[in-house]
C-alpha cells in the first residue's frame, strides 16, 4: 500500500468483511483487509495454528438487510446453510416457551458454520475489489499522516504497512486499539465451554436453536449441519472451576442432567465429547475506540452476551456504520466523537436489555450465578468495569 493512502482493516470477521465491502461500494479505496487467520486452499477459513475450532451461530431473519445492502445474499443464499426457524426456551419457567420466526416480515433465520460464512465474506470482499493479505499485527503506531502496522508474515518475514486509516476489527484481541493506548474493559466473567455433538435423523432439536437455564448458568444447543449440533454451556469463571466443567466426562455429565437440551439431543448425549473449547464470553467494551485515523468495531470495541444474538449481525452493522463515517471524513478528526458516542449508546441499551432478560430467571434466586446478575452495580453502563486480566 502507498504510503500515507487508503485504509487498513485489521481482522476479516464479519465486521472486518462488511466494512471492507461498504467502503468500495463508497469508492473509498483502496483497501487491505488484514487476515490473521488466512484461507485454506478450498476457500475456507483457517485459523493461526488452528487454535480454536468454529462452530455454528444463528443469524435472524433481519440480517437480509444487511445482506442485500452489502450485495451479498445471492452469494450467501448459495451454500445452502440450513434454516432456523426460531427458538424454544425455558427461561423463568420449567416448561418450554416458544420463539418463532413465522410472521417476522424478512422470513426465516439460518444456522451457520462459521468456517463457511467467515470465507464467504472474504470473499465477497476480494470479488469487490478489496486487497488481501495474511499476516499478525505486532506494532502499530500514528504518523504524521496516518498509521503504520508492523505485521509478522506467514512466512516468518515482517512487512510494513502504512495506511491514512486503520480500521481494527480483529476481535477481543483489539491489536490496534490497545496499541493506541485503549484498555479492555469487563463487565462480569462469563465462559462459554462448548462442544459438536451427532444428531440422530430422529433428533428432536429440529429448526430451532434451544436454551435452557440451569442453576449455574445456562446451556444453548442448535443444529448447524445435518447431522451435527453445537452445544454451550455458560457459566462464571467460577462456577467452571466447581463444577469441572472444562472436563470432558463433568461437561457430558452436567449436559447429561438438562431437562429439554439432552432430550432434544437424543442419543448425542450418550459419549462424551473428545475435546471441548473454552472461550470468555464477557461483556465489554474498550476504554476508548477511536482516536485519530482509528477506530475500533465489532468485538473488539464492544462484545455481548451470546443471549443477545447480535454478535455477526452487530459487527455487520458496524463495519458499514464504520464505513460510511470514514468515507465521509477520512482525516479522522469529527470520526472519532461519533463513533465513540454511537458504541457507548449501543453498549447501554445492551446492558438494559440484558440486564432485564436476566432478572426473568428466578428459580435459583441464591444461587451465585443468578445472584450476581441481580445486584450489577449500575453506575457505569456496564455494571463495575474493569481491564481484562489474563485468565478467565
Amino acid at each position: 500500500m502507498t504510503p500515507g493512502h487508503g485504509i487498513a482493516i485489521v481482522g476479516a470477521g464479519p465486521a472486518g468483511c462488511a466494512a471492507a465491502i461498504a467502503l468500495m461500494q463508497a469508492g473509498a479505496g483502496p483497501v487491505l483487509l488484514i487476515d490473521a487467520a488466512g484461507r485454506d486452499d478450498s476457500g475456507g477459513a483457517r485459523e493461526a495454528g488452528a487454535r480454536r475450532p468454529r462452530f455454528g451461530e444463528s443469524l435472524p431473519p433481519d440480517i437480509r438487510l444487511v445482506f442485500a445492502a452489502l450485495g451479498v445474499q445471492h452469494a450467501f443464499d448459495a451454500q445452502g446453510f440450513d434454516p432456523c426457524c426460531g427458538s424454544a426456551s425455558s427461561w423463568g419457567a420449567d416448561a418450554l416457551g416458544y420463539n418463532d420466526f413465522l410472521f417476522n416480515p424478512h422470513g426465516f433465520g439460518w444456522h451457520v458454520e462459521r468456517r463457511r460464512f467467515d470465507a464467504l465474506l472474504r470473499d465477497c470482499a476480494i470479488r469487490a475489489g478489496v486487497a488481501w493479505k495474511t499476516g499478525r499485527v505486532e506494532h502499530c503506531s500514528a504518523t504524521g499522516n496516518g498509521v503504520r502496522l508492523q505485521l509478522a508474515l506467514p512466512g516468518g518475514d515482517t512487512e510494513y504497512v502504512d495506511a491514512a486509516f486503520v480500521v481494527d476489527a480483529s476481535g477481543h484481541a483489539a491489536c490496534v486499539a490497545r496499541a493506541m493506548g485503549a484498555e479492555r474493559l469487563d463487565g462480569d466473567r462469563l465462559v462459554c465451554v462448548s462442544a459438536c455433538v451427532p444428531l440422530n435423523a430422529d433428533s428432536g432439536l429440529g429448526q430451532r436453536s434451544l436454551l435452557e437455564a440451569v442453576e449455574y448458568g445456562w446451556w444453548y444447543a442448535a443444529r448447524f449441519a445435518p447431522d451435527e449440533a453445537i452445544v454451550v454451556v455458560a457459566t462464571d469463571a467460577q462456577m467452571l472451576r466447581r463444577h469441572a466443567l472444562q472436563q470432558p466426562a463433568s461437561w457430558h455429565a452436567c449436559l447429561r442432567g438438562t431437562r429439554h437440551v439432552a432430550a432434544a439431543l437424543g442419543d448425542g448425549v450418550r459419549d462424551a465429547p473428545r475435546t471441548l473449547t473454552v472461550r470468555q464470553a464477557r461483556s465489554a467494551r474498550l476504554s476508548r475506540c477511536a482516536g485519530p485515523r482509528w477506530l475500533a468495531i465489532g468485538d473488539a470495541a464492544a462484545s455481548f452476551d451470546p443471549l443477545s444474538s447480535q454478535g455477526v449481525i452487530k459487527a455487520m452493522l458496524d463495519g458499514m456504520a464504520a464505513a460510511r463515517e470514514i468515507a465521509g471524513d477520512r482525516d479522522g478528526r469529527a470520526i472519532a466523537a461519533r463513533h465513540e458516542q454511537r458504541i457507548g449508546e449501543r453498549f447501554a441499551d445492551y446492558t438494559r436489555m440484558r440486564d432485564d432478560f436476566y432478572d426473568q430467571e428466578r428459580r435459583w434466586a441464591n444461587a451465585p450465578f443468578w445472584l450476581h446478575r441481580r445486584h450489577r452495580d449500575t453506575t457505569t453502563p456496564a455494571g463495575v468495569l474493569h481491564a481484562t486480566e489474563t485468565q478467565p
